[in-house]
């Protein structure tokens, strides 16, 4: 029985985090990401998530028609979700949020320069 219960909740907790999780996961995990790191009040919360939450099923609509968007385009929807989360945040959470960004793709890079290693 115990080991069912472990089960179910790796298994629900890998849908969520996964590739498997519903746009709405997808934006509710993204949006206690960034309420925890920048410190949101209830109404920016609520806000990003909404947010969150249109971005999520653009991209899950993308997902369905197996469009890959160019970097253009990938682009363009960046710097949309961009304008409007800065609206949202203030000065310093704005600021707090670049750096967030500029980890992010530091890690990315990264984890793609140790993959490129490790093929040649």
């Amino acid at each position: 029985m115990i080991s069912f219960i472990v089960l179910m909740v790796s298994v629900n907790t890998f849908a969520q985090n996964g590739r498997n999780a519903t746009p709405e996961q997808r934006a509710d995990r993204q949006t206690q990401q960034l309420s925890k790191k920048l410190a949101l009040s209830k109404e920016q919360t609520d806000q990003v998530h909404a947010l969150n939450l249109e971005r999520a099923e653009r991209a899950g609509e993308l997902r369905a028609s197996n469009e890959r968007p160019d970097v253009q385009t990938r682009r363009s929807l960046q710097n949309g979700y961009e304008t409007k989360l800065k609206s949202i945040l203030s000065a310093q959470q704005w600021m707090s949020y670049g750096k967030l960004r500029e980890n992010q793709k530091n890690r990315m890079n990264s984890h793609r320069n140790r993959h490129r290693d490790d093929a040649g």
